[in-house]
């Protein structure tokens, strides 16, 4: 996915204040945490640093829906 894409997928969800990716990793501030890593992905190029983002938006995403449910 595309930073864009990621942007619409969490467009009008509502997003938790905190979300606990795995055991003692846990993002305290999800809309920051959101905006810094779709910023990372406009601006790099490089796998190597986009790819550990998209799985962490991704992650982010199942978590955010699977708590909805």
């Amino acid at each position: 996915m595309t930073a864009e894409d990621f942007e619409a997928a969490f467009h009008g969800i509502e997003l938790p204040s905190e979300i606990e990716l795995a055991p003692g990793a846990v993002i305290r501030d999800v809309p920051l945490f959101l905006e810094k890593e779709i910023t990372i992905l406009k601006t790099s190029n490089y796998p190597r640093v986009t790819d550990p983002v998209v799985y962490r938006l991704n992650l982010v995403l199942e978590l955010i829906k699977a708590q909805a449910l």
